[in-house]
């Protein structure tokens, strides 16, 4: 039995921390919110954060932990990456590498040296060049801190004055004080996943995304993509080509991308999985058991037999349940059309609970699958019509 450390306990990681536990390890969990539901499935939680990197390396130390599994945040990816390098572990690529991939100007970089098809991104850290940039440049484009993620720091902009509002939003939300400014690119947004093994990927899936309450929250997503047969063999490529140029270990990748005129433009790329437990639908449609997977890469151990087994569905997708304005919760109804393709529920909001950020806070979520891709469109694009949320004042 390992002694095995989860960098946080939330919604996303149970998934993680349950199929730890079915492999027979010790699961320690931290984080700052005690009331996450991960931690009542460890075996101990010890209360710190997650994104300090020498605490988090204090705890390993100290507990004679044998190895770290991040999810879904690229503030832990980097605290794993940092405490492997400094323990000498197999798993986890090099703190240099992490950052080249998960802050967004250096990752523009690295598209501009190996041609990868991106919106030409400036970076700034002075208020005012950045104020001046936009003064001289086409509409809309959209304003970003190069060190967040799940849509913080992020405003689009359709002329001067919006333009400097979305760049003092990404300066305050930036921890290091950096912003990107970008075209912003009309097209669709789809996600592509990818598990690699010796340089090569062994599975991948697309996904549509669809944020109807938030713009730059996804709320809704399903697979595999409208531009599947389209973007797949050349995003497959891209990740190879940065596997094998950054020497990157086995393992999990996300690239979030726009399809404008049938081509791909790749916008951010992350050592991880999306959040709202993502691979779960994923392993719906391809059989491969990604929790499972992501859990070896990140251990260092061999990840050559991995076996898959039949999928469950040819579509599938999820759904956060979100309500339209704050109030107090009281309750959702889900037609029963959309719960018989409904395969697993989660609800994180219990009745009473008070709902005071309307368009980051989820209510519950939705599994589903379907036998085809035109049931899982229409399904998909009405779900918060159809889905009634009570909520009182």
């Amino acid at each position: 039995m390992k002694k095995i450390l989860v960098l946080n306990a939330g919604h996303t990681e149970v998934p993680i921390i349950e199929e730890l536990k079915k492999m027979g390890n010790y699961v320690v969990t931290t984080g700052k919110r005690a009331d996450f539901a991960g931690h009542k499935l460890a075996d101990q939680y010890i209360k710190e954060d997650y994104s300090d990197k020498e605490a988090i390396l204090e705890i390993v130390k100290k507990e004679n932990i044998e190895g770290i599994v991040s999810c879904a945040y690229d503030s832990a990816l980097i605290t794993s990456a940092y405490v492997s390098e400094q323990m000498g572990w197999k798993g986890h690529d090099t703190v240099k590498n992490t950052y080249l991939l998960h802050q967004k100007d250096r990752f523009k970089e690295l598209c501009q040296k190996f041609n990868i098809r991106s919106p030409k991104s400036v970076s700034f850290t002075e208020r005012q060049q950045a104020i001046e940039y936009t003064q001289n440049i086409e509409y809309p484009i959209i304003v970003k801190a190069v060190d967040q993620a799940s849509g913080i720091g992020i405003l689009r902009a359709d002329d001067e004055k919006e333009a400097i509002k979305a760049i003092d939003n990404a300066f305050e939300k930036s921890k290091e004080k950096r912003i990107v400014v970008e075209p912003f690119i009309i097209g669709n947004q789809e996600s592509y996943v990818a598990f690699v093994v010796n340089k090569k990927v062994v599975s991948s899936m697309t996904c549509n995304c669809y944020s109807p309450i938030n713009p730059y929250l996804i709320q809704t997503e399903t697979m595999p993509s409208d531009n599947f047969d389209i973007v797949t063999e050349e995003l497959t490529n891209i990740v190879e080509l940065l596997f094998r140029e950054l020497d990157l270990v086995d393992g999990l990748i996300t690239v979030q991308y726009i399809v404008k005129d049938g081509k791909p433009y790749v916008i951010e790329t992350m050592r991880r999985c999306l959040g709202n437990r993502f691979l779960t639908p994923v392993s719906y449609v391809t059989g491969f058991p990604w929790y499972r997977a992501m859990i070896m890469a990140e251990l260092g151990m061999d990840c050559n037999d991995i076996q898959k087994q039949k999928p469950l569905a040819k579509f599938a997708g999820h759904h956060a349940i979100m309500a339209f304005s704050n109030g107090t919760y009281e309750g959702v109804k889900i037609p029963d059309k959309i719960m018989e393709h409904v395969v697993e529920y989660d609800q994180l909001l219990e009745k009473g609970q008070k709902i005071e950020k309307y368009l980051s806070e989820r209510i519950a979520y939705i599994y589903y699958v379907y036998d085809s891709r035109e049931q899982l469109d229409k399904a998909a694009k009405n779900f918060n019509q159809q889905i009634i949320v009570s909520l009182s004042q």
